[in-house]
C-alpha cells in the first residue's frame, strides 16, 4: 500500500470509529428519552384516571396542578424522543456513508489493530512519510533526545527533498536550567528551520501557585496544562496557514525512547493523536528516536557535532525543570548541588513556593530535606565540578570525548 493510501485508510478508518461511536450514543440517548417518555406518560395516565374517579376536580386544588405538571412533562418527554430519533437518523445516515470501512473493520478492537498495523508500516518508510507530509513540527525540550530526534527528522526531511515543511516549537516552562529556550533556538538554526518560543502564562511555578499542588507522575499537569494546551493552537494556525482545500497531514515529532521507563515502552514509534485530529488535520505522534538507547543517542550527538545543553556534564542524566517531580531523591541532591555551584536561586524559590502553599514537592520527602541533604555532601567533598564533553566521556569515554570536543571548537 501506498503511503498516501495508508493516511486516507487511517483517516476513514478513524471516521468510521466516530461514526460507530455516535451511532451507539444515539441509540442509547432514544432508548433514555423512550423510557422517560413511558414515565411520563404513566404520570398523565394516573392523574387523568385519578381525578376521573373524583368525577371531576377543582382548578386551584393539588390534583389538577399535579396533572399540568404531567401534561408538561409527557410534551417535553415527546419532544425529547423527536429529537434523539432524529439525532439517530443522522448517525444511522453518517454510519452508511461509511460502510466500507466497518465492513473492512467491523469492531474497535479490529479497528485498533488496523490503524496499527498501517502506522508501523509508515513508521518503516520515514523518507516517504515526510515527503506525504504537509507540516512537520518538532517540539523540543533542549534536551539529548529531542536533539537528535530534530537531527534524524531533518535528515529524512533532506532526503525526501523538503526541509521547508519543518517547522520546531519548545514550551519554556520558566523553571529550566539557564539557556534551555536559547540552546533550543540555535539548534533549530543550525538547520535553518523557523524556530518558535511558547511562553505559557504563569510558568510552572504559577502554575503550582494557582493550584497550590505540585503536580505528580500521575497528575503531570507540567506537560497537559503548560506543554499540550498552549501548543494546540499554534498547530491550527500554522495549519489554517498552509491554505489547503483537503485535510492536511501533520506529523508531531517527539523525542521519546521506549528505553526511558515502563510506560515509553509501550508507545508506538507512530501514532494517530486521536485528540488534536479533526477533519482539516490529521496530526500523527512521530517518536522517531523510540527504538534507540542512551548510548545510541549519546553516539549521534558525538558524531555529528550536535551543542548539547552543559547541563549533562554535571552527571545529571535530563534537561528537565530543575527541580522535576518525576525525579529520584538522589538526582534532585545532584540537581541542588549544581545549583549551589552556578549560584542559582532555584533552591530557595522552590523551598519557599514549598512552604507557602503546604504542599510537599514528592510524597515522601520535602525539598528542605533534599537541601539539607545537598549542603552536607558539599560540606564532605566540597562542590562538585565537571568538565565540557563530560556527559560524551561518561557515555563514550574519552577518545569519543576529544573527538566530540574538536568537532565543536
Amino acid at each position: 500500500m501506498s503511503t498516501k493510501n495508508a493516511l486516507r485508510t487511517i483517516d476513514a478508518i478513524r471516521c468510521a470509529g466516530k461514526a460507530a461511536d455516535a451511532y451507539r450514543t444515539a441509540q442509547h440517548a432514544v432508548r433514555e428519552a423512550q423510557d422517560e417518555h413511558g414515565a411520563a406518560q404513566a404520570q398523565l395516565h394516573h392523574w387523568h384516571d385519578h381525578i376521573h374517579a373524583m368525577g371531576g376536580t377543582d382548578r386551584a386544588s393539588p390534583a389538577y396542578s399535579a396533572l399540568l405538571a404531567a401534561v408538561q412533562e409527557h410534551q417535553e418527554a415527546e419532544q425529547k424522543v423527536r429529537k434523539a430519533e432524529a439525532r439517530l437518523q443522522r448517525a444511522a445516515s453518517t454510519v452508511q456513508s461509511h460502510r466500507p470501512a466497518l465492513n473492512r473493520y467491523p469492531t474497535g478492537r479490529i479497528r485498533r489493530r488496523g490503524t496499527a498495523v498501517l502506522l508501523e508500516h509508515l513508521a518503516d518508510h520515514p523518507v516517504d512519510l515526510v515527503r506525504a507530509a504537509d507540516l512537520i513540527i518538532i517540539q523540543t525540550s533542549s534536551g539529548k533526545d529531542s536533539l537528535v530526534a530534530m537531527h534524524r527528522t531533518v535528515a529524512a526531511a533532506k532526503a525526501a527533498g523538503c526541509l521547508h515543511k519543518v517547522r520546531v516549537m519548545h514550551c519554556d516552562l520558566g523553571s529550566e536550567w539557564p539557556g534551555v529556550p536559547e540552546l533550543a533556538r540555535r539548534q533549530a538554526e543550525r538547520y535553518g528551520i523557523p524556530f518558535l518560543l511558547v511562553t505559557p502564562d504563569g510558568g510552572f511555578l504559577g502554575m503550582v501557585e494557582n493550584r497550590q499542588m505540585w503536580p505528580d507522575a500521575k497528575r503531570r499537569l507540567c506537560t497537559s496544562t503548560l506543554k499540550r494546551d498552549p501548543t494546540g493552537p499554534v498547530i491550527t494556525t500554522w495549519v489554517r496557514e498552509l491554505g489547503l482545500d483537503r485535510q492536511a497531514i501533520v506529523l508531531n515529532v517527539m523525542g521519546v525512547r521506549g528505553a526511558e521507563s515502563a510506560s515509553r515502552a509501550l508507545k508506538a514509534r507512530l501514532a494517530l493523536d486521536t485528540r488534536t485530529t479533526s477533519a482539516n488535520r490529521l496530526v500523527l505522534t512521530w517518536n522517531i528516536i523510540h527504538g534507540l538507547s542512551e548510548q545510541e543517542v549519546w553516539q549521534d550527538i558525538a558524531s555529528n557535532g550536535l551543542e548539547y545543553h552543559p547541563i549533562y556534564d554535571t552527571g545529571l542524566e535530563r534537561l528537565s525543570c530543575v527541580y522535576c517531580v518525576l525525579a529520584g531523591p538522589e538526582w534532585l541532591i545532584l540537581a541542588t548541588r549544581v545549583c549551589f555551584a552556578l549560584e542559582l536561586p532555584h533552591p530557595q524559590t522552590f523551598a519557599e513556593l514549598e512552604r507557602r502553599i503546604g504542599h510537599s514537592f514528592k510524597q515522601d520527602f520535602t525539598l528542605n530535606a533534599i537541601i539539607a541533604a545537598a549542603r552536607m555532601l558539599d560540606a564532605l567533598d566540597g562542590p562538585i565540578t565537571w568538565r565540557c564533553g563530560d556527559a560524551v566521556r561518561r557515555h563514550l569515554g574519552p577518545a569519543a570525548a576529544d573527538q566530540y570536543l574538536a568537532l565543536t571548537r
